[in-house]
């Protein structure tokens, strides 16, 4: 469920990278996913299985065809490690979920989740 792209950002900077060392345990609520405003909850670990703590997130939606525009939603962390958005889905089908993370090094990751199936109302 995790790859890589790029974050992009203002003036200079490095490239994102899919970071193997961080990984996302992500969950959708309510299910199942439908049209609509979700909840997704997630918790960023690293390699040691350890809280990442201290990250700024922003998620961007986008169906997976042409002509959608994406949404936009920021996380906030709720307890060390562990972050939620809010995201409104604007219609049913597949989108793609892009977690585009500043770590609070300064280090940015980016990470996708597939939702499939979203359903209409």
């Amino acid at each position: 469920m995790l790859a890589s792209g790029a974050l992009a950002a203002l003036g200079c900077h490095k490239p994102a990278d899919s970071a193997r060392d961080i990984s996302i345990k992500e969950s959708i609520a309510p299910q199942p996913v439908r049209a609509g405003i979700e909840i997704i909850s997630f918790r960023l670990v690293n390699a040691a299985n350890l809280p990442v703590t201290g990250a700024h997130v922003q998620l961007e939606g986008d169906m997976t065809h042409p002509g959608m525009a994406p949404v936009f939603a920021d996380a906030i962390e709720v307890s060390p490690g562990s972050y939620k958005a809010t995201m409104n889905f604007t219609m049913g089908g597949d989108w793609v979920v892009l977690f585009h993370i500043m770590m609070s090094n300064g280090r940015r990751v980016e990470q996708q989740m597939d939702v499939k199936g979203v359903a209409s109302n």
